[in-house]
């Protein structure tokens, strides 16, 4: 008998660890504490590096006058479009058969109707955006979402709910190469026939390649005015934030961009926040920096771009880094004298690469649609 009660206080310990372990992953608060006390050393989540903190962040942003603006502009312009700098936006083509995430999508709560569109960013090569409209869309506003790597836009149901309950039309997009998105296209560089290249990891293989990137936001702001939609928010999350960084650098129809848990100053990346897919291309990291694609897609009258970081991030991203750019990039906009806001947000709530319900109150009090 004595044997029998060794045996269940063993199972009972085990079966104790794991309600605790589940407890742990599934409690914000504990969970956040967990990461804070496994963390290797205080410049994780506490403390910035000293390093860092010695750099002058004025040192990386170039753009200091209005004609700088106008100049760099152009410069993004050119870089995206080639020579010309001629944007050949194809029409989107109706899309709704055969898709299983718009059969998924059509079950989000609020959904009154939804559709999906091909865009042809390269012959045969597309992209797909959808499109959700709740019962009763509000006039002039709408929301652009933009998904990052290793998943789908699904995985944040939340927020698209949250928008379609106030009323918001939506478009949401996954990354090229995720989703029912395609990750590769033929080399343009060598044009073999052979070479394939991956459309984030492989972008000096190809032609023009951050137009394929940028046109389906583009072409998500073209829907969106066609249906009366000037009001453009943009939110990008993970390496869907440097997405929409250039987009909002190159398209002043987005009045408000939010960057969630995806960019940084070259300067202040560490670890898993290495540059990748367009923050990555060589030939736009020569042409100017991450802080004058902030300035620009922050500037302009009635602008605004905001970073927001989970400060516990179990992946990346994290810390308050993001402090330390902020007033540089604020200030210049002020003495530039062009409208636009700059600012930085720090969410302290979890310990998750994801967007937290604090996170989503954040982004609706950022558009003004606070309760």
């Amino acid at each position: 008998m004595a044997r029998f009660r060794w045996i269940w206080a063993i199972l009972a310990t085990i079966a104790a660890l794991g309600l605790l372990v589940a407890f742990v992953r599934t409690n914000d608060a504990a969970f956040t504490v967990y990461k804070r006390l496994k963390a290797k050393d205080q410049y994780v989540y506490e403390e910035v590096r000293p390093s860092l903190l010695t750099q002058d962040p004025a040192t990386f942003l170039s753009i200091k006058t209005s004609a700088d603006v106008m100049a760099y502009r152009d410069t993004l312009t050119h870089l995206v479009y080639g020579a010309d700098g001629l944007r050949r936006a194809e029409i989107p083509i109706p899309a709704d058969e055969d898709s299983s995430i718009l059969n998924v999508v059509r079950q989000f709560s609020g959904v009154a109707e939804a559709h999906r569109f091909a865009l042809e960013v390269r012959p045969g090569l597309f992209s797909y955006i959808y499109l959700m409209v709740p019962a009763r869309p509000m006039p002039q506003r709408g929301l652009i979402y933009h998904h990052g790597f290793a998943g789908s836009f699904p995985q944040r149901q939340d927020l698209i709910e949250a928008a379609l309950k106030k009323g918001l039309t939506v478009i949401v997009m996954d990354q090229l190469a995720y989703g029912e998105n395609v990750g590769q296209a033929p080399c343009d560089f060598p044009a073999d026939g052979t070479c394939h290249a991956n459309l984030q990891f492989d972008l000096t293989k190809l032609k023009n390649p951050l137009a394929i990137h940028v046109e389906p936001v583009r072409v998500a702001i073209d829907l969106l005015n066609q249906r009366g939609i000037s009001d453009v928010t943009v939110v990008g999350f993970s390496a869907g934030s440097g997405t929409i960084v250039l987009t909002a650098a190159l398209d002043e129809r987005i009045r408000t961009s939010i960057a969630v848990a995806g960019t940084l100053p070259y300067y202040l990346r560490e670890g898993q926040d290495a540059p990748i897919g367009v923050a990555d291309y060589a030939p736009l990291r020569d042409a100017m920096s991450l802080m004058d694609l902030y300035i620009l897609g922050a500037s302009g009258e009635g602008r605004v771009q905001t970073h927001l970081f989970n400060r516990y991030d179990r992946c990346c991203f994290r810390n308050v880094k993001g402090l330390l750019y902020e007033p540089v990039i604020s200030d210049r906009l002020k003495e530039l004298d062009l409208g636009g806001q700059f600012q930085i947000r720090i969410d302290e709530s979890h310990a998750h690469h994801g967007i937290s319900k604090w996170g989503i109150a954040m982004i609706f009090e950022l558009m003004g649609l606070q309760e």
